[in-house]
């Protein structure tokens, strides 16, 4: 399986094409430190599969995937990404990736996705499933739900939370409980982490 490996940071691209070397189907054709070098790499080297990095400077990683997506139809795409922000996840799905792997998995993990999407398979990071999932249950509030995860996102009480939308203290207990019981989280700091990974804190929702 030949594949191209597409990430500014040299050292880590480096220490990738080491790991991938050691794996006797796969071998590496080319490989690029920015967007434009890549798309050129891509061109001259027909990979099978494409390991790219999200955040490159200039050309974005999210573009190159567009633009390879549009002139390669079979070509196979992993991005790589140390974000598990849902809107990094959903973007780059929009874009057409394959895979979406976290820099922080495990070297077997990133392995198993090349291996999966040459198959014809889509990947994601294992890592990254439990938030889709509770993203996914935010179609499930209620307007007035989604006001109160707001509001307790940007750090309102209880009592502000009443007075800001009029309604009693015992409402927004029962809108409280309900979204938190939904989304599968159980305090105020789970509230707040979910809203920062899946960038809804200091938004509108």
């Amino acid at each position: 399986m030949k594949i191209v490996l597409i990430d500014d940071h040299e050292i880590f691209r480096l220490g990738l094409r080491a790991l991938l070397e050691a794996e006797p189907t796969f071998e590496i054709v080319g490989e690029a430190s920015n967007g434009n070098e890549g798309f050129k790499v891509v061109v001259e080297s027909s990979p099978d599969v494409v390991v790219l990095d999200y955040s490159m400077p200039g050309v974005s990683g999210l573009e190159v995937l567009s633009q390879l997506r549009s002139r390669f139809k079979d070509l196979r795409i992993i991005l790589l990404t140390a974000s598990k922000s849902e809107s990094v996840l959903s973007e780059a799905l929009a874009a057409g990736a394959h895979g979406v792997v976290l820099k922080q998995d495990s070297s077997s993990q990133l392995i198993q996705a090349i291996e999966a999407v040459s198959r014809g398979e889509q990947i994601i990071s294992t890592s990254i499933v439990p938030l889709i999932k509770r993203f996914n249950a935010m179609s499930d509030l209620t307007k007035r739900e989604r006001q109160v995860l707001r509001m307790i996102t940007n750090g309102y009480r209880n009592r502000e939370i009443s007075d800001e939308l009029n309604i009693s203290m015992k409402t927004v207990d029962t809108h409280r409980t309900n979204l938190m019981r939904k989304l599968n989280l159980h305090n105020v700091v789970d509230v707040i982490e979910f809203a920062n990974k899946i960038g809804i804190l200091d938004s509108t929702i």
